[in-house]
């Protein structure tokens, strides 16, 4: 019986073996296409439900610097105290209280210590540039030259973990190139934990033909809400880690030349954006934070 089936049907298409080729054909190319037209995230989201940890307080929170976390020595890369720190620079009463500035360079002795830059020395890596001019552009202050410290971009919330790459041009290739190695840093933006807006942009969806490990990084943006946090650690060359904490006040779906997304602000702010809806470039979600002080 089933053979029977079979060579009906055969004869049916060698009949009509145009039709039903132009017709599978027909269907076979609208698939493909809207297939890497729409370009949706197929892929499955793990949801961890980790519970928070809570970190002992360490004895720097007994100085009167009040610091949260210990830093690394540049010598050693051994914990230090800011006591400890003061002595290993050789600072005295005269010099050592938490807002003074011995070099000159704008940074008190509170922040030459989070950076572990030298508060006696205005241009720690002596490449011509202050510590402070360095922070301020998201350069590496213990780094000569032009030489940027690792940032990485976590929300906790939507299970983002990603690296924060300088862009260098804001043309289109450019930032293409970049988001293919993670997160974009708008040229010209602020840089961590300074005054400004730093803008920062991810693909919310990207055609499968493109090769990376981002291309759904912010697919789930949508998802934060007011008071959510988002945190940016930046790693400096001699292992110095800091973590600016940004609280989310803002977001709105608008147009890629909203000017609300560059906008400066008086403040240290944050601002996410990304395509959307999930597979089209038609508008932008946008995120905007300020920094947890």
């Amino acid at each position: 019986m089933f053979l029977i089936f079979l060579a009906n049907l055969f004869k049916q298409y060698k009949e009509h073996w145009k039709k039903a080729t132009l017709t599978l054909g027909l269907f076979l190319g609208i698939f493909f296409l809207l297939f890497n037209v729409v370009n949706f995230d197929f892929s499955s989201v793990a949801n961890s439900d980790s519970n928070d940890k809570t970190e002992k307080k360490s004895a720097e929170e007994e100085n009167k610097w009040q610091f949260k976390k210990k830093p690394l020595s540049v010598a050693n890369a051994a914990p230090l105290s800011a006591n400890e720190w003061t002595r290993e620079y050789g600072l005295d009463d005269s010099n050592n209280k938490p807002g003074d500035d011995p070099d000159g360079d704008g940074l008190p002795n509170k922040l030459e210590y989070a950076h572990m830059t030298d508060p006696l020395k205005a241009d720690t890596d002596g490449d011509g540039y202050s510590d402070k001019q360095e922070i301020i552009n998201g350069y590496d202050p213990d780094a000569p030259g032009d030489a940027r410290p690792n940032a990485e971009i976590i929300i906790t919330k939507i299970g983002v973990s990603a690296p924060v790459i300088w862009s260098k041009n804001d043309d289109e290739t450019s930032l293409q190139e970049d988001l293919k190695k993670g997160v974009v840093h708008f040229p010209k933006s602020a840089s961590p934990g300074q005054d400004g807006n730093m803008v920062i942009s991810g693909h919310s969806s990207n055609y499968v033909w493109v090769k990376g490990s981002y291309n759904y990084i912010f697919k789930n943006l949508n998802n934060l809400e007011k008071n959510d946090e988002i945190k940016i650690k930046v790693t400096q060359q001699n292992k110095r880690i800091i973590n600016y904490t940004y609280k989310i006040i803002d977001k709105r779906t608008t147009t890629a030349d909203d000017p609300f997304i560059f906008e400066q602000t008086a403040n240290p702010s944050l601002t996410l954006s990304t395509c959307w809806p999930i597979g089209t470039a038609l508008k932008r979600l946008v995120v905007r934070a300020e920094l947890v002080k």
